[in-house]
């Protein structure tokens, strides 16, 4: 339902405006790490970037949708044997000075009858319970509000090609509403009460990720990072933590296997672990967090979303302020 709902925010979220021109092969890059653990069970990524312009957009939002898009792409090549298949993500200048990502995979293809379909909010080709039917809808949405264009070509039993074409920053005209005046700078909000120190540790094999986290806290609270849970276990029976922030998609140990060797050993220490997710789940991942009570963040997250999971866990633990 999280995710569900978030999807439809996107979707239903008018167009901002945006002043600082990006180069996509950043927000590429980005939803490429995030699905990684992911993907690499489908198929290789292999990423050819040639000369593109900078666009004018948020880098999250266009990072979503590359990652709906790598998504899509990893599991119309199947499961398992995934050194037999590859996704290629390319970049280029199209003739009117556009720029343009390709995301082609050698899956099954879109059969013609469904092709016409695939960007309509809640319809999917996928199995039943397997997908909402969001995923490309928000994609288009998001695209369209840059004033782009996605497409799509696809062959039953050749794969598929995404298209995703956007203007250059240097030809993007902004839409200001002339009638509603800019709002007036909001007040600074008043300092917050001295709450308590709280001693947080990161396990994350992304050590990007870590250090986002670190920044965010490390004013008020003190932050050890790990990219290895085994580490982080031994850290774990020999120091004290108030909040464990873990992400669930490990390669040496999923943050699932970790959630049950902390349990194993204490079981309040396993309450206050915060999971990190790239949005991205395999059946059995799912289960686990369906049938889990812990708090969930899902990636890219906010600097606010980090701050509350702490003031949240803080609220509750037997700590006295500093």
């Amino acid at each position: 339902m999280r995710r569900s709902v978030e999807d439809l925010r996107h979707f239903s979220r008018p167009a901002d405006t945006f002043d600082a021109p990006i180069d996509l092969t950043t927000a590429i890059d980005d939803a490429v790490r995030m699905t990684a653990h992911t993907v690499r069970h489908h198929a290789t990524v292999r990423r050819e970037y040639g000369p593109a312009p900078r666009v004018r957009a948020e880098e999250g939002q266009l990072a979503r949708v590359f990652t709906n898009l790598l998504l899509n792409a990893a599991q119309a090549a199947g499961d398992g044997q995934a050194s037999d298949h590859t996704i290629v993500v390319t970049t280029r200048t199209d003739a009117s000075g556009r720029a343009v990502v390709e995301i082609t995979d050698d899956g099954a293809g879109i059969a013609p009858e469904a092709i016409h379909r695939i960007f309509d909010p809640f319809f999917t080709t996928k199995p039943e319970n397997a997908a909402t039917g969001l995923g490309l809808a928000v994609c288009h949405t998001v695209v369209k509000s840059l004033g782009g264009e996605i497409d799509v070509e696809s062959a039953l039993g050749h794969g598929t090609t995404f298209r995703v074409s956007l203007p250059a920053a240097d030809l993007t005209v902004l839409a200001v509403a002339p009638s509603v005046p800019p709002a007036p700078p909001s007040p600074r909000s008043p300092p917050r009460a001295t709450t308590a120190r709280a001693r947080v540790l990161v396990v994350d094999d992304e050590l990007a990720i870590g250090r986002a986290i670190r920044r965010i806290l490390d004013c008020e609270h003190d932050v050890t990072l790990e990219s290895d849970a085994r580490a982080a276990l031994d850290r774990l029976a020999n120091e004290t933590y108030d909040i464990v922030f873990c992400d669930l998609m490990m390669p040496n140990m999923s943050g699932m296997d970790f959630f049950y060797e902390v349990a194993a050993r204490s079981p309040q220490v396993a309450t206050r672990i915060v999971f990190l997710t790239g949005g991205a789940f395999s059946p059995h991942s799912e289960e686990f967090l369906r049938q889990s009570t812990n708090e969930c963040l899902s990636k890219p997250f906010s600097r606010e979303a980090v701050s509350s999971a702490v003031r949240r866990m803080m609220s509750t633990a037997d700590v006295k302020p500093t």
